[in-house]
């Protein structure tokens, strides 16, 4: 319940434009491989094979808030292991995307999201699967990551994995050098 009200919370102070953001110089690359290593005992637990892809060639700081940019990654890794099955595979991706902007993805070889759920996954309290009775998911997830990445003045995009399952993309400015 806590968890809830808690999202209620943030999405609440997004809609009143009184969200906190503090953007400081950071290292992508460096801060995904600590969510890498913080849900490796998760995905050991889950049986998933999760990994990680970071530019081989040093890539410019990002100026963006750090623990936003964790807090919705933590949204989207928790939803891939939580919607991808035992024996399958989670994807953490970073690429410098333009010159002026990332991509981080997160992608799995899951179910997948039907075509005609892909628009509204971002929407409060919409959970894809009605059947789901976990306490833990309530369906504001998602929303938070959009509110977040438009904080960013960035772009969120749904689109299918290769071979099956969900690909979230997040298209981040670089920001103020």
């Amino acid at each position: 319940m806590s968890h809830l009200v808690s999202d209620m919370l943030q999405l609440a102070s997004a809609d009143s434009h009184t969200w906190s953001m503090c953007p400081e110089k950071t290292e992508l690359d460096t801060l995904l491989l600590q969510m890498w290593e913080d849900f490796e005992p998760v995905a050991l637990a889950r049986h998933l094979r999760w990994d990680i892809v970071l530019p081989e060639d040093p890539i410019p700081e990002c100026f963006c808030d750090g623990e936003r940019i964790r807090q919705l990654l933590s949204i989207l890794i928790d939803n891939a292991f939580s919607y991808t099955p035992s024996g399958g595979a989670v994807r953490l991706t970073l690429q410098y995307h333009t010159p002026d902007s990332f991509s981080i993805a997160v992608s799995d070889n899951g179910p997948g999201i039907p075509d005609e759920e892909k628009e509204s996954v971002f929407e409060r309290f919409h959970r894809l699967d009605a059947s789901r009775k976990e306490k833990s998911h309530f369906g504001l997830g998602l929303c938070i990551a959009q509110e977040i990445v438009q904080l960013h003045r960035g772009k969120i995009l749904l689109t299918d994995t290769p071979g099956g399952g969900a690909t979230f993309t997040v298209l981040l400015p670089i920001g103020k050098r």
